[in-house]
């Protein structure tokens, strides 16, 4: 135990050596960026970073965080390119490094044009005789065929194909700005589906374990969260550190996630009005997320629990008894069908240690992903009644539960 915490100690104390944001990052690796700038200040008002974004920052940010032709043509003093001035009313900027598209100005306005779609600023061009194009209050907005294809959520409510904050139970690794807030209500009824049937409307009239979290953005790299669920009355700390996010130069988005599951209220209870001991479970996640054409997402957590054991249940059957901690590899995947709605599903079969109480099954979920800009909503089918990061580790049956994932970001 002592090692572990050195090593979370250490993780964290050292962050600052390569907690450089990643934006800034994405921007020194752009084949067009001027090596006049860097720094903090390239989208921030101050070189320390941290306050508000300056021109270029907002516009970045607007735009989905991405830097494309359209956003280089707008700030040229920050990207060296091809320039073809034709006359002084008319200018081409060739600020696309694929040399796909252009971005045309003309009379101080610019568009883009892109020659493999046959689009400008997302107007799809005609033959003469056919039917006239949209209105501008028609075209899709951001002004590129490839803004239209952009999924209409904030990118940081969710991580590819991935809605919110969890698979199902699993993290899916999406980052945090700091300052941001996110907050997490999760539902699962007693009654398994089949044996309520559609008299007991499938689980919706039994009581149910619920879990209420919420979660705040330290930096951009580091937040913190408390979940709290009726479970055990469990109070769960746990925090996550960003190491990267997928990007066109960074193929993977990969999070390091650790914390302590207190059951009894995290221990803050009078011993003479409950005489059963406290219980401190530790846990470490890894999250590694990939995403395929933001249509399609994977991710594999290695998961390893610490105290899994509860010696006060004696009285039902445990399994892996001589163990006292559990690894657990949980595997998600997500597939977007819909603009702001995926099918999700997660297996977390138990590899080593102890594997529960009462049944020894992997936990298995899927469900139903909807999403607006920033609230999401997932209908779930699950083996797992537990909703904390130790307990799903090795905690699952053989009956499916209904039950029910809110989130909801702010700022």
């Amino acid at each position: 135990m002592k090692r572990l915490t050195l090593v979370v100690v250490f993780l964290f104390n050292t962050a600052p050596a390569f907690a450089m944001p990643q934006f800034l990052q994405m921007f020194r690796m752009d084949p067009f960026r001027n090596p006049a700038f860097d720094g903090c200040n390239t989208c921030h008002m101050s070189p320390e970073g941290g306050d508000a974004r300056n021109a270029f920052g907002q516009a970045f940010e607007s735009g989905g965080e991405r830097i494309t032709p359209l956003l280089r043509a707008q700030f040229p003093d920050r990207f060296i390119y091809p320039v073809s001035r034709v006359s002084d009313a008319l200018t081409i900027h060739f600020s696309d490094p694929n040399n796909k598209q252009v971005v045309v100005e003309a009379g101080g306005m610019k568009n883009l044009v892109d020659v493999e779609q046959k689009t400008v600023t997302g107007r799809a061009a005609t033959l003469p005789n056919a039917p006239a194009a949209p209105t501008s209050a028609e075209a899709p907005s951001g002004g590129a065929a490839q803004e239209a294809s952009r999924i209409p959520v904030d990118p940081y409510a969710h991580e590819g194909a991935f809605f919110g904050s969890n698979v199902v139970n699993l993290p899916d690794g999406k980052p945090m700005k700091g300052g941001s807030f996110e907050f997490f209500v999760g539902h699962r009824f007693f009654q398994d589906i089949k044996a309520a049937s559609i008299s007991g409307l499938f689980g919706f009239d039994s009581s149910a374990y619920v879990a209420y979290g919420v979660r705040y953005g330290v930096t951009d790299r580091f937040n913190f969260g408390v979940l709290r669920t009726n479970n055990f009355r469990t109070i769960s700390l746990n925090t996550a550190f960003q190491i990267t996010r997928q990007s066109g130069t960074m193929p993977l988005t990969l999070q390091l996630r650790g914390g302590v599951d207190g059951k009894n209220n995290f221990g803050w209870y009078s011993k003479e009005d409950n005489p059963n001991p406290r219980q401190y479970s530790p846990f470490i996640q890894f999250v590694a997320t990939r995403t395929f054409n933001d249509r399609v997402s994977v991710t594999g957590i290695p998961i390893f629990a610490f105290n899994t054991r509860d010696e006060t249940q004696a009285f039902l059957r445990t399994f892996g008894a001589e163990h006292n901690h559990t690894v657990s590899l949980g595997v998600g995947t997500a597939i977007r069908f819909l603009p702001t709605v995926s099918l999700v599903g997660e297996y977390i079969p138990q590899l080593w240690g102890y594997r529960g109480e009462g049944e020894d099954h992997p936990g298995v979920s899927f469900g139903l992903q909807k999403s607006t800009f920033r609230h999401t909503f997932t209908l779930v089918f699950g083996r797992q009644l537990v909703l904390t990061p130790a307990q799903v580790a090795y905690q699952g049956h053989d009956k499916f539960h209904i039950g029910f994932n809110i989130y909801r970001k702010l700022r």
